[in-house]
């Protein structure tokens, strides 16, 4: 593959063809490099638009005076924990760690995290504000 190849199916991955590439895992059909390579990519580089979303909603509570509420920090630590497990995927996978566990391993923590930064924002949103004193 060339380099240009190379270059276009990395920025034209979609979830969708991630979610292709692990129904092929899942049946056992050959997955070429390339493939688990693109996938590879598309979750890492997912992790900065998520970490931007929980730094979104922390700043929301933060704003609105609920940081400290049980139920708002609850989510934004769970929010935060499941971040650093797909930061933790990224490293890994920028360091050659390059095989189908690693594929079906980078999703699921990208949708954790994606899961996690929903339940934050649906807290804070949820959670009445502060009322001055």
């Amino acid at each position: 593959m060339s380099f240009i190849t190379t270059l276009k199916s990395w920025i034209t991955t979609s979830e969708a063809d991630v979610v292709a590439i692990i129904a092929k895992i899942k049946t056992e059909e050959a997955v070429v490099a390339s493939e688990i390579n693109n996938a590879l990519h598309w979750i890492a580089s997912n992790a900065p638009t998520i970490v931007a979303d929980i730094q979104s909603v922390v700043g929301i509570a933060e704003t609105v005076g609920i940081a400290a509420n049980p139920q708002v920090a609850a989510a934004i630590t769970a929010a935060n924990v499941a971040v650093n497990a797909l930061n933790a995927f990224a490293a890994a996978s920028n360091s050659g760690m390059s095989n189908t566990q690693a594929v079906l391993a980078g999703y699921v923590a990208v949708k954790q995290a994606q899961a996690a930064a929903a339940s934050a924002a649906a807290a804070a949103v949820q959670t009445p504000a502060a009322k001055a004193a």
